[in-house]
């Protein structure tokens, strides 16, 4: 069941940002209905699991986070661990996405309430020295023409494929997130 709710917030999502790639925290936060039971897609921490889930459904960088969350020269983000603890549950449950490579929501944010959504994103490397996870952003349809949300092959054309997505939304966070500055900028003016 969790597969197919992961599917339903995917294409939400699609749904919400057909027009604007740009989403409010208060929509994430209502989130969206699926067989009664209501899937909020980003929480009170960077690493969200709703209920339902057993492992995290999305990742967040806040604007003001406290955490230096950085898209890296290799194109690829360094999503920092929550917390100091390896074995924090929120790490575990990331640790778990990787080694089940489950995809997940990433969620940057542009201003405080504004974000940026982008999926599917996978964990790619866990680095407790550096109390880190890489993260990599794929294409949309690579998760159509799968068989199975956790049957995605990581190949080596996989990464290079991930690795130049990846650096195509960093281009996208930075531009949204420099009109958006702008734009609140003028607004305040």
């Amino acid at each position: 069941m969790e597969d197919k709710i992961r599917i339903a917030a995917f294409k939400w999502l699609e749904e919400q940002t057909m027009f604007d790639d740009i989403i409010s925290r208060d929509v994430l936060t209502k989130g969206f209905y699926y067989d009664g039971h209501r899937i909020t897609l980003i929480g009170p921490q960077g690493i969200w699991k709703p209920k339902l889930f057993s492992v995290p459904l999305s990742i967040t960088t806040s604007p003001n986070s406290p955490y230096n969350d950085v898209m890296s020269e290799d194109g690829f983000l360094r999503y920092k661990y929550r917390g100091t603890d390896p074995y924090h549950r929120d790490n575990v449950g990331l640790r778990s996405a990787m080694l089940n490579r489950i995809p997940l929501i990433y969620f940057y944010g542009i201003v405080p309430g504004k974000y940026l959504a982008v999926w599917p994103v996978y964990i790619i490397k866990d680095d407790p020295a550096n109390l880190s996870f890489t993260v990599a952003v794929d294409d949309k349809k690579a998760l159509e023409s799968s068989t199975g949300l956790s049957i995605q092959i990581f190949e080596e054309s996989a990464y290079y494929r991930r690795q130049y997505i990846s650096s195509t939304v960093k281009t996208r966070m930075h531009h949204a997130k420099f009109i958006m500055q702008h734009l609140t900028a003028r607004l305040l003016a």
